[in-house]
């Protein structure tokens, strides 16, 4: 219902009979879904075991696997990313690496590495002081590479920030795999749900907008094909925030802009007009709040 392309099957699919992994890979198949395995990384240190696992996942027609828990960065382990790549690649597995250091670039000579955590994102359950880190990521652990932060939730697990804070983090906190971390079911009752399920992995440009700055705010405009997001986050201070839309082009844009709604952050305002690149949006943010705006040119 979502769109969406991919689901990452925890550790309970190594319960499963053969028959029982195929027949949830097929009937994902069949709804347009690719399925990932989640495998811990210590049962794939010898070759054997790697070749027996990728081989696996290709014969039953699994798109990719997450594997997790590296933990640190001695030799082995490093060794070990290289040798999880090249035997992954020759059975045309996608990757993941959760638990995992950042990253060095090795994406550029094994294009099936399609993200890695090393960050702490939402599956740090307790984490204090939500909204000044989501403000600082995108201009520290960003700067090396994607990160699987597993965006967007509207529990309690949120903590300081708002749902709209959760939204426009998924044009934010983004990577070539965005996994997200709602519970479907929020997502499809969401009153941003058509905004949220066009928000796309890759982008064609990204503009970093002034008045962002490193723990405060983040301020986004990016671009896929004709279509521009405006994606902000704010930190823990209120404030106000007046974006110019020259980024456009010319013309005139279909708008869908999401914004903050009651105090206690668990609602969003829905905002749909027309706008031009002359225009200014003006975007009052309450502590923790965001802002997401999808422009969409009229032909």
């Amino acid at each position: 219902e979502l769109g969406f392309e991919h689901h990452v099957i925890e550790g309970v699919w190594s319960r499963w009979t053969t028959d029982e992994r195929k027949d949830v890979v097929e009937y994902s198949k069949r709804h347009g879904v690719g399925v990932w395995f989640w495998k811990h990384s210590r049962s794939l240190r010898t070759p054997e075991a790697r070749e027996g696992f990728f081989e696996m996942l290709q014969q039953l027609g699994v798109t990719g696997a997450k594997v997790d828990f590296f933990d640190h960065e001695h030799k082995e382990l490093i060794d070990l990313y290289e040798a999880l790549l090249r035997t992954a690649a020759e059975h045309h597995i996608l990757l993941v690496f959760h638990g995992a250091d950042k990253p060095t670039g090795r994406e550029r000579t094994w294009p099936n590495e399609l993200v890695r955590e090393a960050v702490k994102g939402m599956e740090a359950s307790r984490l204090p002081g939500r909204a000044r880190h989501q403000v600082t990521l995108p201009f520290t652990r960003y700067l090396a590479g994607p990160a699987d932060y597993t965006t967007m939730v509207f529990s309690a697990r949120r903590g300081d920030t708002t749902w709209a804070n959760q939204i426009a983090s998924d044009a934010i906190l983004n990577s070539p795999l965005q996994t997200i971390a709602a519970d479907p079911q929020t997502i499809l009752t969401n009153p941003a749900v058509d905004l949220i399920k066009s928000v796309p992995s890759v982008w064609d440009e990204t503009i970093v907008l002034p008045g962002s700055e490193i723990g405060e705010v983040a301020a986004y405009a990016r671009r896929s094909g004709d279509t521009w997001f405006l994606a902000v986050m704010n930190g823990p201070d209120e404030r106000s925030l007046n974006i110019p839309l020259s980024f456009l082009a010319a013309g005139e844009y279909e708008a869908m802009m999401v914004r903050d709604g009651d105090a206690g952050g668990t609602e969003v305002k829905v905002e749909h007009g027309t706008v031009r690149r002359t225009d200014v949006v003006k975007i009052p943010l309450s502590g923790g709040g965001g802002f997401l705006g999808r422009f969409r040119r009229r032909h």
